[in-house]
């Protein structure tokens, strides 16, 4: 709308708005980046707590132990 009315204060006041809402969507894009990378932080290292690790040892699957060879 600033752009078709051809004022110079419209035009300036919409740059600024457009300026001032790229920028909050950035921010609130990495803010959310860096809440998300700590929640998983968080989950990791929680996690690891309580994992025994009790078991049966990994076999690679294989087709010699499948035929008999």
């Amino acid at each position: 709308m600033g752009l078709k009315s051809g004022s110079y204060v419209a035009i300036f006041l919409g740059m600024y708005f457009f300026m001032g809402a790229t920028f909050a969507v950035i921010m609130l894009m990495d803010s959310l980046e860096a809440f998300l990378h700590c929640v998983r932080l968080h989950w990791v290292e929680f996690n690891n707590k309580f994992y025994k690790g009790d078991g049966y040892m990994y076999t690679a699957y294989s087709f010699d132990s499948l035929l008999g060879k």
